[in-house]
């Protein structure tokens, strides 16, 4: 019985690991994202595809709570998106992506490197 529980906890524990949200450094975001617009239309048959769009989904859901908890909050904002879509656009993440050097990119999750995208691309005047 004491085993059953240790294989219980076991197969529990990669469900229970995404709450430490380690993000996927954003070079190899990139490069996976750059691989998958080589294969043309077989992009859509790699399991990278749905991996990059959960990482930018969950990595975008989180940036976007901050930034309305900052709202809420009265706070100082760092960047200001358009209201009513999503923060980044596939295409503008990819272009956003390429335009940060490869130095910077490197010391980036998607995560930092999604926000630093925002606040070029949407700054509050």
């Amino acid at each position: 019985m004491h085993f059953s529980r240790l294989v219980l906890a076991f197969l529990l524990l990669p469900v229970a690991a995404p709450a430490a949200a380690a993000w996927m450094p954003a070079v190899t975001f990139l490069q996976k994202a750059d691989a998958l617009r080589a294969r043309g239309p077989l992009a859509l048959l790699s399991r990278d595809l749905k991996l990059l769009q959960a990482e930018a989904e969950n990595a975008g859901d989180q940036l976007h709570a901050e930034h309305v908890a900052r709202v809420r909050e009265h706070g100082p904002l760092e960047y200001c998106p358009p209201a009513n879509r999503k923060l980044l656009a596939p295409r503008e993440l990819i272009d956003g992506l390429h335009a940060i050097s490869p130095a910077e990119l490197g010391r980036l999750d998607i995560k930092q490197a999604m926000h630093a995208i925002l606040v070029r691309n949407y700054p509050c005047c």
